[in-house]
């Protein structure tokens, strides 16, 4: 083998070796940094300091004590059974009432985890109780963001 032959031959090697190089550095740099990153959110913790909870209970006690003044008015002039038919209507609005403001919290509760994890380049969030070892916790940075919003 000649020089020229061996000359080029590394070349060669050299050449390959810078295009691995670059291929590997691309494949790096365009990783999506997030493919592994977990976090974990303590829903209880969230709902219990969530500003909206106090709102809710309020406005689900108020009604409570509307409702109560009004069978309290209207059973002089009922009869057992419509009583308890009042009672029942009073008890059954009062639930929808409540699944109401839960939903909206809810929704907007997890409408926060999204943005913040997606701010934290986290991929998945699980509930704390789900999670024996590791992950991120997100707990913090989620109640932070909705005591900004509100």
């Amino acid at each position: 083998m000649n020089l020229s032959e061996r000359k080029f031959q590394l070349a060669v090697v050299l050449l390959l070796a810078a295009i691995l190089a670059a291929v590997l550095l691309l494949g790096i740099l365009t990783e999506d940094q997030a493919v592994d990153k977990v976090a974990y959110v303590n829903l209880q913790r969230v709902f219990e300091e969530h500003p909206a909870r106090t709102a809710a209970e309020e406005t689900l006690n108020q009604k409570a004590a509307e409702y109560q003044q009004q069978l309290e008015n209207k059973a002089e002039d009922l009869s057992g059974t419509e009583q308890k038919e009042l009672l029942a209507k009073y008890q059954k609005q009062l639930q929808n009432l409540e699944a109401e403001l839960l939903n909206s919290v809810t929704a907007e509760v997890e409408e926060l985890i999204k943005i913040t994890a997606e701010e934290k380049k986290v991929k998945f969030v699980l509930e704390s109780e789900q999670v024996l070892a590791g992950g991120y916790n997100l707990t913090d940075d989620v109640l932070k963001k909705i005591n900004e919003e509100w």
